[in-house]
């Protein structure tokens, strides 16, 4: 029906040495060596589907009906994939950021165009603003959409110019 699990056991550990044995040197760099080399970025665009992107500059094949793989464009025209975590999570859940110029803050990490946003701000004529969620019952501000962590009521999203 299968391998024994006393035959898994003993052929596991085998595999974890044999790969690790076999890895390049300068692959077993320790991971406070590679991430000394990430350096937070700023950079200012608009948030894009990156497929609808390349069908319209290149004629990429796009089913219809594609799932939407969000990425950022800078002005200066370079394409990075964004991370989805806790802090970027408003640019994937919240149509009314994909209208707003931006200016993202973050690191991308090396050899790679994959961005991790850190802080995320709008630019209006000339004007930077930040953005933020905000509960008015409990004063609480939040990072992405979604009820307030506190009462359980709406939060909504608050354009505030920088230095006030």
């Amino acid at each position: 029906m299968g391998v024994p699990i006393t035959g898994l056991t003993i052929l596991l550990p085998a595999i974890a040495v044999a790969t690790t044995n076999d890895l390049p040197r300068d692959s077993k760099a320790s991971p406070t060596a590679s991430t000394a080399a990430i350096q937070l970025v700023q950079i200012r665009g608009k948030v894009i589907c990156l497929p609808e992107e390349m069908h319209q500059l290149y004629q990429a094949a796009l089913p219809t009906g594609h799932p939407h793989l969000y990425g950022f464009k800078t002005e200066d025209r370079n394409y990075y994939t964004l991370l989805r975590t806790k802090f970027s999570e408003a640019l994937f859940a919240d149509p009314r950021f994909r209208e707003k110029q931006l200016l993202l803050k973050g690191r991308i990490f090396p050899d790679t165009r994959v961005f991790e946003v850190t802080t995320i701000r709008s630019i209006r004529e000339g004007r930077v603003y930040d953005l933020y969620y905000y509960c008015d019952v409990c004063d609480i501000q939040a990072v992405a959409p979604g009820l307030c962590e506190c009462c359980q009521g709406a939060t909504e999203l608050v354009e505030k110019p920088l230095g006030e």
